[in-house]
C-alpha cells in the first residue's frame, strides 16, 4: 500500500548555498546609506522649495523660475527613485507589474550574464594574448628560484607520492598483475616485439659488456679449475692410452682453450664475437617473423609468465619499489631530495634567463588556455548561472544593490538636477513664446 506523503515523512528542501560576504561590505554599506540619504536629500530639498515658493511668493519673476525647477526637480527625482527602486524591490511594497526585476528575473539574468562572458570573455582571441602578456614562465621561474620555493615542491610532490603509496596496497597489485597484467601479456604476440629489442640491443653494441663480463669470467672459472680439463680427456681416453700422453694432451688443450678465450676477451672485433653478433641478427629477424623458433619462444615466455612466482616477483618488486620511494620522500636532507632542488633550480634558471624559452612555453600555455576556454567556454561561464540560480532571491537582490546600488543613486542625483534644468529652460520658453 502507497504511504500517503504526511509532514513527518517529506525531506525538507535543501537549503540554498548563502552568499559569501567580505570585509568590505560593510564600507560599500555606509557607502551606499550616504549616497541614498544625498539623493533623498535632494528630493526633499526641491519639494520644501516648491512649497515655499507656493505658499508666500507670487509665482512671478524670479520666483516663478524658482517655482518651475523645483517642480521639474522633484518629478525628475522621484521618476529616477522609482527606476532604480524597481530594479531592485516593489516601491514602496506595491506589486506594480514590471518591478523588482532582479528578484523575479535574476535566474533569466543570471543565464544572460553567463553566455555574454562566454561569447565575449571565453574565446581563444581574448584569453591567450592576455596570458602571453602575463609572462607567466617567467613569474613561474622567479618564484621558483627562491630554495624556499623550491624546497616547497619538493615536499608538496614528497606529499601527494605518500598519499599514493599509503593508498595503493599489495592486494591491488596482486590483483592487477593476476587478472590483467599477466592475461594480458599472454595474450599478446610477443617475439615480434622482442626481436625489435633484441636487434635494437645488437646494433647499438649495448650487450658487449655482457659478452665482455661472461668472457672474462669464463677465463677465470678455466684459468683456476685446471683439472676440469683433465678429467675430460681422461673420461673421453681410451684406456690403453698411456697417463703422460693424456696430461700432454690436456695441458696442450688447456693452452688453447684459455689463449682463445683470452683473445675473445681482447679483441673486440674477433670473430666469435662477430659471429655472436650475426647469430643474435639472424635470431632477431626470426623472431620478428612467423617461424618455428618465434613460436616456440612464444610458448616459452607464456609458461613462465603462468608460473605463480611472477606475480610473487612482482609484489617484491613493488614492496621494493615502494620502500625505496618512501625512504627517499621521508628524508629530507637526502640524496635524491637534494637532485630535484638542483634540477629545479635549473629549470627554473631557464625559465627566467632563456628568452626563446620562455617565450615558447608562454605561447603553448596561451595556446592550451585558448583552445581550453573556446572549447569548454559556455561550461565554464555556467557557473555564474548555476551560482545565481542557486542564490536567494531576496539576499540575491540585495547583495547587487550593495555592489551597484550607491553608484545607481547618482541617477537620482542627476534626475534631480537635470530636471531643474529642464524646469528652467521649459518656463523660460513658455515666457519666451507669447511674445514671439
Amino acid at each position: 500500500m502507497t504511504q500517503l506523503p504526511t509532514r513527518e515523512n517529506i525531506a525538507p528542501p535543501a537549503p540554498r548555498p548563502a552568499l559569501t560576504t567580505e570585509p568590505e561590505d560593510a564600507e560599500r554599506a555606509e557607502g551606499l546609506r550616504r549616497m541614498r540619504r544625498l539623493a533623498t536629500g535632494l528630493l526633499v530639498l526641491a519639494a520644501l522649495v516648491f512649497l515655499v515658493t507656493h505658499l508666500f511668493t507670487d509665482l512671478t519673476g524670479v520666483w516663478g523660475f524658482v517655482a518651475r525647477a523645483s517642480e521639474a526637480a522633484m518629478i525628475g527625482a522621484i521618476a529616477d527613485w522609482f527606476a532604480v527602486t524597481a530594479l531592485f524591490r516593489h516601491p514602496l511594497g506595491l506589486k506594480i507589474p514590471h518591478t523588482a526585476i532582479i528578484p523575479r528575473k535574476k535566474d533569466v539574468l543570471g543565464e544572460s550574464l553567463s553566455n555574454f562572458v562566454a561569447v565575449n570573455f571565453l574565446k581563444s582571441h581574448t584569453v591567450a594574448p592576455k596570458l602571453r602578456k602575463a609572462e607567466i614562465t617567467r613569474r613561474a621561474g622567479n618564484w621558483l628560484e627562491q630554495e624556499k620555493n623550491q624546497a616547497i615542491v619538493v615536499e608538496r610532490a614528497g606529499q601527494g607520492l605518500e598519499y599514493v603509496l599509503k593508498r595503493v596496497d599489495d592486494d591491488a597489485i596482486e590483483g592487477i598483475t593476476r587478472n590483467v597484467l599477466v592475461p594480458k601479456l599472454v595474450s599478446t604476440h610477443k617475439s615480434p616485439v622482442l626481436g625489435r629489442l633484441l636487434q635494437e640491443i645488437v646494433q647499438d653494441g649495448a650487450h658487449h659488456r655482457l659478452v665482455d663480463l661472461v668472457v672474462g669470467e669464463a677465463y677465470v672459472w678455466l684459468a683456476n679449475n685446471p683439472r676440469v680439463i683433465d678429467e675430460i680427456v681422461a673420461q673421453k681416453a681410451p684406456d690403453w692410452v698411456p697417463g703422460f700422453l693424456n696430461d700432454t694432451v690436456s695441458n696442450r688443450l688447456r693452452k688453447e682453450v684459455l689463449g682463445w678465450v683470452a683473445e675473445v676477451r681482447d679483441q673486440p672485433y674477433h670473430k666469435a664475437r662477430q659471429a655472436l653478433d650475426r647469430w643474435l641478427l639472424e635470431l632477431a629477424e626470426a623472431l620478428k617473423s612467423d617461424t618455428t623458433i618465434a613460436e616456440r619462444a612464444e610458448g616459452v615466455l607464456d609458461d613462465l609468465l603462468r608460473q605463480e612466482g611472477v606475480v610473487h616477483s612482482v609484489l617484491e618488486v613493488w614492496a621494493s619499489l615502494k620502500r625505496l620511494l618512501r625512504g627517499a620522500v621521508l628524508d629530507t636532507e637526502g640524496e635524491v631530495h637534494a637532485r630535484i632542488r638542483g634540477l629545479l633550480a635549473q629549470i627554473a634558471d631557464r625559465m627566467v634567463n632563456d628568452v626563446e624559452f620562455a617565450r615558447s612555453m608562454d605561447d603553448r600555455i596561451a595556446r592550451a588556455a585558448g583552445d581550453l576556454a573556446e572549447s569548454f567556454g559556455p561550461e565554464l561561464a555556467s557557473v555564474i548561472s548555476d551560482t545565481i540560480a542557486g542564490w536567494d532571491a531576496r539576499e540575491a537582490s540585495d547583495r547587487i544593490e550593495l555592489y551597484v546600488g550607491r553608484d545607481l543613486q547618482y541617477i537620482r542625483i542627476n534626475g534631480t538636477v537635470i530636471g531643474a534644468l529642464v524646469g528652467l529652460v521649459i518656463h523660460a520658453i513658455t515666457l519666451i513664446l507669447p511674445g514671439i
